[in-house]
């Protein structure tokens, strides 16, 4: 790393996004509720239409969750329609009730 800036430059470029990005999720995942996360999560990861192509592992993983819990609160949102559960996929069908239901 000495030799190279440019090869210095990157390692710690990279390392700064990554370790940004841990304190992000500790600061989440100890503050934010899990609802809240999960609805924030659906919200951003939506395309145009209103469709998170993203698996309840996947959601898991990304709020520091288990997949039994989002798969539950995923459930639960789907009953009262919020959302529609496709395979690989989350279909959101009513955008303000699901981020008033992350609040809740």
């Amino acid at each position: 790393m000495g030799e190279s800036a440019a090869f210095r430059s990157f390692v710690l470029g990279d390392y700064t996004r990554l370790m940004t990005g841990l304190f992000t999720l500790i600061d989440e995942v100890a503050f934010s509720p899990l609802k809240q996360r999960l609805a924030q999560r659906l919200l951003s990861e939506a395309g145009p239409q209103g469709v998170a192509a993203v698996t309840h592992q996947k959601l898991a993983d990304d709020i520091g969750s288990v997949r039994e819990v989002v798969s539950r609160i995923l459930a639960q949102w789907a009953e009262a329609g919020l959302i529609a559960l496709r395979r690989g996929a989350v279909e959101i069908v009513d955008r303000t009730s699901l981020a008033a239901a992350g609040r809740r």
